[in-house]
């Protein structure tokens, strides 16, 4: 592993220079370059890395039993209902009342299954998680009631794109010729873990390769790039000592991913060939990394490269397994 400290100055000149420049030239965090920093490279496919698909894997690494997760399966119909009720409650920041009563009747009566442990929900959709949403206490991040899950819902711009682009005409992914046969759309619910702070998050990249043998660990970043990193101000042997623990810790998960992928259903096979992305939690109390989702990679994907940039750091990102060391990237 090979510890690379970014000084935080940088970062911030980056995050000022980014009302100037386009996304793609700044220095961190770039995603979706146009082809012509990547001749001849589409833009790969989302579906092998769908949340329903990894669940169970990312139950697995947070001590979770299948019955911990909550899954809420809504009508095409419903999900419509929903897109037209965010367009109209993301302006306003509330769920908009014209609405009220065709919540009432057809959104309540599915939810009201949903269980609420003492710590609350969190909630996400296949494609991402609905974060950025309004919460109806300030500050709470966990969802402790029906009226949360809806508000929380119709008011995120991520959610509402997500249900924008499942509800669209054509729904088929050019990039590999195939369109999925959605009839529902689901919600998914874990038990709130308050430990699951953006501080803690890592992103780890694992670039494309032949074969499940030459799967490995490229880089690893902090997730909140724009930040100090949590143990910034420790010494350089202790940064150096965390950073090896998560990087050991990433290593078994992704040697859990391995596993999972040696009977590979149809969409597992893109794993390999367009590489992919895994966000962690590392949590310094109880020493335990935990599986967060599976995402996309590459300089063409939606993917964000946190502290490195898709095109200037590319060999590091790319690079060839054994050939290199790890690079591990926080800010100070």
């Amino acid at each position: 592993m090979k510890l690379v400290r970014v000084k935080y100055e940088e970062v911030l000149e980056d995050i000022n220079s980014r009302s100037r420049q386009p996304t793609n030239d700044c220095k961190f965090n770039t995603s979706f370059h146009p082809e012509s920093d990547e001749p001849n490279t589409p833009v790969p496919t989302e579906l092998p890395y769908s949340f329903r698909r990894w669940l169970p894997l990312v139950m697995r690494s947070r001590g979770l039993l299948p019955a911990d997760s909550q899954v809420i399966t809504f009508s095409l119909s419903q999900a419509r209902l929903l897109l037209k009720v965010a367009n109209s409650s993301i302006p306003c920041g509330y769920v908009n009342r014209i609405y009220r009563e065709e919540i009432k009747d057809e959104i309540l009566p599915t939810l009201q299954r949903l269980q609420f442990p003492p710590e609350g929900l969190f909630m996400r959709l296949e494609a991402c998680s609905a974060k950025d949403g309004v919460q109806s206490v300030p500050g709470r991040l966990s969802l402790s009631s029906v009226d949360d899950v809806i508000l929380r819902l119709v008011t995120s711009s991520r959610a509402r794109n997500a249900l924008a682009k499942i509800l669209s005409p054509d729904r088929s992914d050019a990039s590999i010729g195939f369109k999925p046969d959605l009839e529902e759309f689901k919600l998914f619910f874990l038990p709130f873990n308050n430990r699951m702070q953006l501080a803690r998050e890592y992103r780890v990249f694992c670039p494309p390769v032949d074969s499940l043998a030459d799967m490995h660990i490229s880089a690893i970043s902090q997730y909140e790039w724009h930040k100090l990193w949590l143990f910034a101000f420790r010494s350089e042997d202790h940064a150096c000592r965390i950073a090896k623990e998560i990087t050991r810790k990433c290593e078994e998960i992704l040697t859990e991913i391995r596993k999972d992928l040696m009977s590979p259903n149809e969409m597992d096979r893109y794993l390999l060939t367009q590489g992919f992305t895994f966000d962690v939690l590392f949590d310094e109390q109880t020493r335990q990394c935990q599986l967060i989702e599976v995402n996309v990679f590459g300089i063409r994907s939606a993917c964000g490269s946190c502290l490195f940039q898709w095109k200037t750091d590319k060999d590091v990102l790319y690079s060839a397994g054994g050939k290199t060391e790890t690079e591990f990237r926080i800010t100070y």
